[in-house]
């Protein structure tokens, strides 16, 4: 629409200067013409021819530019709405349970969305300090039908993080890194893991050697959903760990 009223004025002016040219060829015609009377028409056609360009150039170049574009490259078909920004400005507001809310909505929409599940532990744990709803979360995203094993590998091990570093539950979270362990061996993420069992194994002071023999290694006999909700008893790192 921003095109046809410029369109417009710049035919407009076409159409009256060409009735000037015409008209003073007509006068050029006739013979006898006052030359006051034949400058001033020279004067008004070369107005006109320059405000008739200038306007072109300004206003109608730039436009069809852009028609031409986005006939060409596509530029103005709608951006796609980024699906986070409305969770990103409840967060940039500070409030958090907004952008929980608005998050999860999110993932429901698309299981696969890790950033978004991310997002929703990150602030259950760090800044609403409830890490039980995070967890609940987690089970719940394991839970999901045709996970990859990359994928539960991913929520396990944010899993972990929701056990040991917010709740201090060591013996849950180590069962889970057993867990994929053994579910995924030979593997980049049951190398992960393994190494993770390590760290916390140091951070308690227990140096166990790998493959662990003790009590615990029994969860790894369940599937890792089941393995996850088991009521354990919360194992507090010590305080240097505590900060992890």
């Amino acid at each position: 629409m921003r095109l046809l009223p410029r369109v417009i004025a710049v035919l407009v002016m076409l159409v009256a200067l060409f009735l000037l040219i015409s008209r003073l060829r007509g006068l050029q015609a006739a013979g006898e013409v006052e030359t006051s009377r034949l400058v001033s028409y020279y004067f008004w056609i070369l107005g006109l021819s320059a405000a008739t360009a200038l306007v072109t150039c300004i206003c109608l170049l730039p436009l069809l530019g852009e028609f031409a574009g986005g006939f060409l490259f596509n530029p103005n078909e709608e951006i796609e709405r980024d699906p986070h920004a409305s969770a990103l400005a409840k967060l940039a507001a500070g409030d958090f349970q907004g952008a929980i809310d608005d998050y999860r909505e999110v993932y429901e929409d698309d299981p696969q969305d890790t950033h978004a599940a991310t997002e929703i532990v990150r602030l259950y744990c760090e800044k609403l300090n409830e890490p039980d709803p995070a967890a609940e979360f987690l089970i719940g995203a394991l839970s999901y039908p045709d996970r990859t094993k990359e994928e539960i590998a991913f929520f396990s091990q944010r899993l972990v993080d929701v056990c040991w570093i917010h709740q201090h539950d060591a013996i849950r979270a180590r069962a889970i890194l057993i867990k994929i362990a053994e579910d995924m061996p030979e593997t980049r993420e049951a190398a992960n893991a393994l190494h993770r069992l390590q760290e916390i194994e140091r951070s308690l002071g227990q140096e166990v050697p790998l493959p662990m023999k003790s009590a615990i290694t029994e969860a790894a006999k369940l599937p890792l959903v089941a393995t996850v909700q088991q009521k354990t008893v919360d194992t507090e790192p010590p305080e240097k760990a505590a900060g992890l």
